[in-house]
């Protein structure tokens, strides 16, 4: 059920939030608590970043429901701590703490949830080689299959991830302007899934179509404010995308956290779906439900809150 959920919570980007660049030539150039608060002006130094997700699915005929809410508290445009409450199927809520370790030079080398015990669930470790990633470990303790061994290697624009003790990788295709317009995966020789992404001359993206063992045509429309979590997540554009899934699609994380303006709507093939956006008198975001209805067996909300502070 973990691995059913991570694939369709394709839009929430938790860990690894502001790890360092991949490479130099891929380089994009704690306050107020709640949401909806913070300075009124024209500044757009966010404090709190808060992101709630509801999940219902209809699996082999069981109906599930699973509720994740986190806050990410951010400094200096970077995320430096939080906390994620998980409620999986009517459960309690667990609450974890996330705990972000870097190095000397500012790169974070250790990303991990640890309970109220003190126990650490789950931790992400990351390599560096001459300065760029080289290896991405994922361990999850409660259960081994959900874990991954990732290696990179670069080409030009291409970069290759391989996973350890698997036949499949995945390549990452980038532009000039630094930005993802392609992820292709393998299994040895054999294209199994495309992802290709057109962008506006604005910086948003405009479409995202994917082939292969998911056939899938979304196009993405947006606001004219600024999206202030573009400054948080673009000092590690690729990264967000490098831990996921091979048959994941990163179009939505694009939209969400890497666009210019906010994202207010999309279209998933041919079906419309318009987003609630709430803003303060300066025009700022203070709030987006993004809410997906796709019938009786699946359906799924995002409630972000956005605070900040002069």
């Amino acid at each position: 059920m973990k691995k059913l959920t991570l694939l369709l919570l394709t839009l929430t980007v938790i860990t690894a939030c502001d790890v360092e660049p991949l490479d130099p030539a891929y380089t994009q150039g704690g306050g107020n608590q709640g949401g909806g608060t913070g300075s009124e002006s024209a500044d757009l130094t966010m404090s709190v970043y808060e992101l709630d997700t509801q999940i219902n699915v209809v699996f082999f005929g069981i109906p599930l429901e699973t509720i994740t809410n986190s806050d990410l508290n951010i400094a200096n445009d970077k995320i430096i701590s939080g906390t994620n409450a998980l409620s999986a199927e009517g459960s309690p809520f667990e609450t974890e703490n996330i705990i972000i370790t870097r190095n000397s030079s500012g790169q974070i080398i250790n990303d991990k949830s640890v309970n109220p015990s003190g126990v650490t669930t789950n931790e992400t470790i990351i390599t560096y080689t001459n300065g760029v990633v080289s290896n991405i470990t994922y361990e999850y303790y409660g259960d081994d299959e959900d874990d991954y061994n990732y290696n990179f290697t670069y080409d030009g624009n291409i970069i290759t991830r391989t996973e350890v003790g698997s036949t499949i990788s995945t390549q990452f295709t980038v532009d000039n302007s630094d930005r993802v317009i392609k992820k292709e995966s393998f299994d040895g020789d054999f294209s199994i899934q495309t992802e290709t992404i057109a962008y506006d001359t604005a910086g948003n993206i405009t479409s995202s179509t994917t082939t292969g063992e998911t056939q899938s045509n979304t196009t993405y429309q947006f606001d004219d404010e600024t999206n202030p979590l573009k400054v948080i997540y673009e000092d590690n554009y690729i990264l967000t995308f490098l831990k996921d899934d091979y048959s994941d699609e990163i179009g939505g994380q694009i939209a969400q956290f890497l666009s210019t303006n906010n994202w207010n709507g999309a279209t998933f093939d041919g079906t419309a779906f318009n987003f609630d956006l709430e803003y303060n008198s300066a025009g700022r975001i203070e709030s987006r439900v993004i809410a997906y209805d796709f019938g009786p067996e699946l359906s799924f909300e995002f409630n972000e809150r956005f605070s900040y502070v002069n």
